[in-house]
């Protein structure tokens, strides 16, 4: 009878274990694992990999404890490599995560903050705002189950630890008892639940090897970026909303003053003798239009093309000269270095230096002008024709950052390049002097 009681008795133990850590694997949470370049890797409960970001990944959205977070590389102030989890706006409960030998806790409306060094190692983690995320120690956390391995199951040894309940009669019986019969029945009766518990016991798979063997059918459907231009900014930023996106894209324009050039030379229609030669003309104010893709190599320097169109109708600035139905037109083509003074304002001031090659057309319906002193000879310029000059630039401006992905800009352009030779048909080759051009420009700067 005592020997069915033992036997009862141990059974339900090993069951009362096995569902406990079954209930306990259900309800781990969800593993978030930094890899030697970088790289995130999230395992869910059961030790799959859910999804994986890539170093240097400007955004991407994963989940994180059932719900969809935000995952944006970046930089900080000092430099240093940053990695930001977020929870979307719209998030109402919180989520929690092992990272480390830490458990993490991020409430809706908040995100973490993790610095890596240049080993890419963790260096600091916070909150974002600053006290919103909690950190737990934990000295021995669960692995992820595809690195669990049978150990966990309790052997017989532990199980049978609760047998000692069982109260023996009296110690007169026990000399009565044959020690041989009574010892080997504990043995015996735990013989068949040692064969029930490898039943239920997890066989060891190959993903304890490799537990990223995984991540190619994980990454078969790669998640949708969501979320542009970001969360709408509020003076002071904090430290992790003044990390920016790697690459932008920029869009000016507004008004473009041509200071006054001469008419340096004329080839052909009287030759050197032409008195339009060393002649002034003007422009009336007209437009610029550029559009600027950069990319920011640390939080201050940057590098970025340039180009675009401008045009400004020509009049005439010298007495006696008619000008009609004439227009000059410039496109730049520049490479810029480019300055910024990141700050927790959100007006981010800015300077480039830009060199490259500036296109000049001049359209002229018809210039004219008479030589002094005389109605007897009436020299006419007209025609269209272009060259291609050495073209510098220097922009400063100032940034406005309205999302965390979409701001307006305010630039002042000064712009020009080297003296054009157009030849305008008919035997007529015009020498123009260097155009030297001032602008004022309003645009939209979008960053991704």
């Amino acid at each position: 009878m005592r020997n069915r009681q033992s036997t009862t008795y141990c059974i339900l133990a090993i069951l009362f274990v096995l569902l406990s850590l079954g209930r306990t694997a259900g309800n781990a949470p969800t593993n978030l694992s930094l890899q030697e370049d970088g790289s995130l890797v999230v395992f869910d409960a059961k030790g799959g990999v859910a999804d994986f970001v890539k170093q240097g990944t400007p955004r991407q959205a994963i989940q994180l404890d059932g719900q969809s977070c935000n995952v944006s590389y970046g930089f900080n102030s000092a430099g240093k490599q940053t990695i930001l989890v977020s929870l979307p706006a719209s998030a109402t409960t919180p989520i929690i995560f092992l990272l480390g030998d830490s458990q993490v806790t991020i409430p809706p409306k908040s995100g973490l903050r993790i610095a890596l060094n240049e080993s890419h190692k963790i260096e600091k983690m916070d909150g974002a705002p600053a006290g919103t995320v909690q950190f737990q120690n934990i000295s021995s956390r669960q692995q992820p189950p595809t690195q669990l391995s049978p150990t966990p199951i309790p052997i017989p040894a532990q199980v049978v630890a609760p047998t000692p309940q069982i109260v023996e009669p009296a110690p007169p019986p026990i000399p009565t008892q044959n020690p041989q019969t009574s010892q080997p029945s504990p043995a015996k009766n735990l013989e068949p639940i040692e064969s029930n518990i490898s039943l239920v016991q997890p066989a060891p798979t190959s993903t304890v090897a490799d537990p990223m063997a995984g991540q190619g059918n994980a990454l078969s459907s790669p998640p949708t970026e969501i979320g542009w231009p970001g969360k709408l900014l509020q003076s002071p930023l904090t430290e992790p909303q003044m990390e920016e996106d790697y690459f932008y894209v920029r869009t000016e324009g507004g008004a473009r003053f041509v200071s006054s050039m001469n008419i340096v030379n004329i080839v052909g229609s009287g030759g050197s003798s032409n008195p339009m030669i060393q002649k002034e003309i003007a422009f009336s104010t007209g437009y610029r239009q550029d559009l600027d893709i950069g990319v920011w190599l640390t939080p201050w320097f940057g590098l970025a093309i340039e180009t675009g169109f401008a045009l400004n109708a020509i009049r005439g600035n010298t007495e006696g000269m008619t000008v009609s139905s004439s227009t000059y037109w410039s496109v730049p083509i520049m490479a810029q270095l480019c300055f910024q003074y990141p700050n927790d304002t959100g007006f981010i001031p800015y300077l480039n230096f830009g060199f490259g090659g500036g296109w000049n057309y001049f359209d002229i319906g018809s210039i004219s002008y008479p030589p002094a002193n005389t109605r007897t000879f009436n020299a006419t310029l007209s025609g269209s024709g272009n060259d291609m000059n050495n073209a510098y630039q220097i922009a400063a401006g100032v940034r406005w950052r309205i999302w965390e992905q979409l701001g307006l800009t305010l630039a002042y352009k000064f712009y020009g390049t080297s003296q054009p030779t157009v030849d305008m048909g008919d035997n007529q080759q015009v020498t123009f002097g260097s155009p030297v051009t001032n602008s004022i420009e309003l645009g939209g700067n979008f960053s991704f």
